[in-house]
C-alpha cells in the first residue's frame, strides 16, 4: 500500500469496514466514550508512529481494529467471526491492509460497561506532510 496521509487512515479503514447487513458491527473512529456491542473502534496502537529513516514525513503508523462483543456467552464465537470479517474486508480492500498481528482476546470497559474485545493491529506508511504517497 502506498503511503496514506496520517489524517485519511481511519476513515478510510472506517468506509472499507462500514455495513453491508444489518447484522454487521458499528464502525466507530472517533474514540468513544460508549459502545453497543457488537462493534469496531478504530484506535491508534503502540508505538503509534516510527519514523522511516530513508525519508522526510515518512512514518510507520499502527491501527489497532478494537473489535467488541458482549461478554456473554456466545461471545467468543462472535468475537472470532467478528475478528475474520475485518480481516477479510481490509484483506479485499483495494489499499491492501498489511496485517500485522492479533491480539488475544480480553476485557475491555468502555463507558463503565465491561466488553470481549480483540485488537487487530495493522503497520503501515504514512506521511504527515499532506504529499499523499512517497
Amino acid at each position: 500500500m502506498a503511503a496514506l496521509e496520517l489524517t485519511e487512515v481511519r476513515s478510510r479503514a472506517a468506509a472499507a469496514l462500514a455495513p453491508s447487513a444489518d447484522s454487521d458491527p458499528e464502525v466507530l473512529f472517533d474514540y468513544p466514550d460508549s459502545a453497543t456491542p457488537p462493534s469496531l473502534i478504530l484506535v491508534w496502537d503502540d508505538p503509534w508512529l516510527e519514523a522511516e529513516t530513508f525519508g522526510p514525513c515518512l512514518f510507520q503508523a499502527r491501527l489497532a481494529v478494537l473489535c467488541l462483543v458482549a461478554r456473554i456467552n456466545p461471545a467468543i464465537s462472535q468475537l472470532e467471526a467478528i475478528v475474520g470479517q475485518v480481516i477479510a474486508r481490509l484483506a479485499a480492500d483495494g489499499n491492501t491492509w498489511p496485517n500485522a498481528s492479533v491480539q488475544a482476546p480480553r476485557r475491555f470497559d468502555i463507558g463503565g460497561v465491561p466488553l470481549l474485545g480483540a485488537r487487530v493491529i495493522y503497520e503501515l506508511k504514512v506521511t504527515t506532510n499532506g504529499g499523499g504517497s512517497q
